[in-house]
C-alpha cells in the first residue's frame, strides 16, 4: 500500500511539473509574439490594420495544424452556425444557370416560390423588379434575386421557343438544405432512402421518412450513404438510434485528456430494430457518415455495400472566443463500438461492388452538349401533352433536333485535331467523326431514351420519379438485382 501511494504521489508530482513547464512554454511564446507584433506594427513602414493582420495570423495558424481545423471570425461563425443547421439563403427556390443573354431557370425546387409560381427549366430572366438583367454579370442577377425572407420579387421571363413573355409575382422563401434528398418505394416491400449529411433536424426528417415508407408496406431497406460527407455527430447517433436499441454504444471520442473521453450512445427509443438494411457506402463517405456505417456494421445491423470509406477518423470541436469568433479545432479521435480507429483507413464494405456511374462516355458526351436538356425544353414548350405518348415519333423528332446541334458535342478523341492539323488527313478524320457523332442516337438509343425520360420528368418537378429511374439504371442497381436483392422475396444475406 505504501509502495502505491509513493508512486501515485511521483506520478501526480510528475503531472504537475510537465503541466508547468507547459503553461511557462505557453507564456514565453505569447510574450515573444506580443514583441514582435509591437515591433511590426512600430515599424513597418505602411499602417497596419491589426484586427484583419490577426485574424489571417490566427487563420494560418491553425490551418498548419491539419485540413479540417479552423478560426473563423464573428460573422462567419454565425454563418457557419445557419449552415449547420442547412440554412442557405432566403430566394426564389430554384438552381440558376449562366446563359449568353444572362440567366435562365434551371431546376426548382420542390414546394418553393419558383415551381409554385409555374416557373419552368430554360425560362430566360428578362427583368427582376422591373429592372433589366440582360447581358449583366451572372453574379448580379444571382444577388438580385437573394434577399429577406417574406419579401415579395417580380420577374418577367421569355419562355423558350415561343415568343411570349410571362410576370410573376412570388415571395422570398428561406433555402434549407434537404439531407434527405431522395426517397421512394423501389417495389412493394423495399424502400430507398438517400442520406446525404447530418445537419440539424436531419434525424427528424429521416425518421418521419422512414415510418411513412415502412407505412406504406417497407419490409427491408437500401440504405445510400454514398457521397455523405458527415456533419454532426449527435445528429448522427439520433438518426442511428432509428435501427438500435437504447444505450446502445454508436462511437467513443478519445481526446488528449483522457479525463474528457466520451462515449455517443442511442438515448431515443428506436422504430425498427429488425428490419433488414443494406447500406451502401462509397470513397466520399465521410466523417459521421463513417460513424453511421461502422456502427450499423459492428451491431450487425446492416450489410455494407459498396466501396471502402474516406478514412476521415477525426472529430472536431467549437470553442467560442470572447469577441464571438470560434477556435473550430480537432479534438479527438473516434472509435466505432468495435473498437476499430478508421482515421485512414475508413470502414470496408462487407461485399465490394462498382458504385460508379454506368452511363457510357459517349452518351455522358451527348448529356453535357445539353441536347436532351434543349430537346425536352423544346418538347414541353410546343406539345400539350407532358409526355409522350407515340414513342418512336418522340425519337424520331430528338434525332432530327440531334442532327442539327452536332456541333455542341464535343468527344474526347477531339482535343487531339488541333496537333494534327498540319497533316492531309485530318480534315478526312473531321469528318469520320462527324459521321460517328450522327450514328450515336442509333448506337445508344435504349441509353439515351432513359436519359430524355429522365430529364422530361425532372422538367415537370417529378424528381423522386427521375431520381428512381437513374438508380434503377446505375451500376448498384444492376448488382443488386444481380444479387436479387431488389427481389422482394429474396433476402439480404
Amino acid at each position: 500500500m505504501r509502495k502505491f501511494l509513493v508512486s501515485a504521489l511521483l506520478l501526480t508530482l510528475v503531472s504537475f511539473t510537465y503541466f508547468e513547464t507547459r503553461q511557462q512554454l505557453l507564456y514565453e511564446q505569447l510574450e515573444l509574439f506580443g514583441d514582435f507584433f509591437t515591433e511590426l506594427d512600430k515599424n513597418y513602414v505602411d499602417t497596419v490594420d491589426i484586427q484583419n493582420l490577426m485574424k489571417a495570423t490566427m487563420k494560418k495558424t491553425v490551418a498548419e495544424l491539419d485540413s479540417y481545423s479552423g478560426y473563423y471570425d464573428k460573422i462567419e461563425n454565425d454563418k457557419r452556425n445557419n449552415d449547420w443547421k442547412g440554412i442557405l439563403f432566403a430566394g426564389i427556390g430554384s438552381s440558376i444557370n449562366p446563359s449568353d443573354s444572362g440567366a435562365t431557370i434551371a431546376y426548382p425546387y420542390t414546394d418553393m416560390p419558383a415551381m409554385k409560381a409555374g416557373l419552368r427549366t430554360g425560362d430566360l430572366i428578362l427583368e427582376i423588379n422591373n429592372k433589366n438583367v440582360q447581358h449583366i454579370v451572372f453574379d448580379s442577377i444571382i444577388k438580385q434575386l437573394k434577399g429577406n425572407e417574406g419579401d415579395s420579387l417580380q420577374l418577367m421571363i421569355q419562355r423558350p421557343n415561343v415568343n411570349q413573355k410571362l410576370n410573376f409575382i412570388m415571395v422570398r422563401k428561406t433555402i434549407v438544405q434537404n439531407t434527405v434528398p431522395l426517397y421512394f418505394m423501389e417495389n412493394d416491400s423495399t424502400g430507398y432512402i438517400q442520406l446525404s449529411q447530418f445537419l440539424r433536424g436531419t434525424s427528424i426528417q429521416f425518421k418521419k421518412i422512414f415510418s411513412e415508407l415502412k407505412s406504406s408496406g417497407m419490409q427491408r431497406l437500401i440504405l445510400d450513404l454514398r457521397g455523405n460527407i458527415g456533419g454532426l455527430v449527435d445528429e448522427c447517433t439520433s438518426t442511428v438510434s432509428t435501427f438500435l436499441p437504447l444505450n446502445t454504444l454508436v462511437c467513443s471520442l478519445k481526446m488528449k485528456d483522457s479525463t474528457q473521453n466520451y462515449a455517443y450512445r442511442t438515448t431515443e427509443v428506436p422504430i425498427d430494430t429488425i428490419m433488414p438494411i443494406i447500406a451502401l457506402i462509397d470513397k466520399k463517405t465521410i466523417s459521421s457518415g463513417e460513424i453511421f456505417s461502422g456502427c450499423l456494421q459492428d451491431h450487425h445491423r446492416a450489410i455494407l455495400a459498396g466501396e471502402t470509406t474516406f478514412g476521415k477518423g477525426l472529430v472536431q470541436t467549437t470553442h467560442i472566443l470572447k469577441n464571438g469568433s470560434c477556435l473550430y479545432i480537432t479534438s479527438a479521435h473516434y472509435y466505432t463500438p468495435s473498437g476499430k480507429y478508421i482515421g485512414k483507413k475508413g470502414v470496408d464494405p462487407d461485399i465490394k461492388c462498382n458504385t460508379k456511374d454506368s452511363i457510357p462516355n459517349l452518351v455522358q458526351a451527348i448529356i453535357q452538349s445539353q441536347i436532351i436538356v434543349h430537346y425536352c425544353i423544346q418538347y414541353r414548350s410546343l406539345q400539350s401533352e407532358k409526355y409522350p405518348t407515340d414513342k418512336n415519333s418522340f425519337y424520331s423528332s430528338f434525332n432530327s433536333f440531334y442532327a442539327s446541334k452536332l456541333k455542341s458535342i464535343h468527344l474526347p478523341e477531339e482535343d487531339y485535331l488541333p496537333k494534327l492539323s498540319a497533316f492531309n488527313a485530318t480534315e478526312n478524320l473531321k469528318k469520320e467523326i462527324t459521321s460517328y457523332k450522327k450514328q450515336l442516337p442509333l448506337r445508344f438509343k435504349n441509353e439515351i431514351q432513359i436519359e430524355l425520360k429522365k430529364e422530361l420528368l425532372k422538367q415537370n418537378y417529378q424528381y423522386t420519379e427521375a431520381g428512381k429511374l437513374n438508380f434503377e439504371h446505375s451500376a448498384v442497381y444492376s448488382f443488386l438485382e444481380k444479387k436479387g436483392w431488389v427481389n422482394s422475396k429474396v433476402k439480404f444475406k
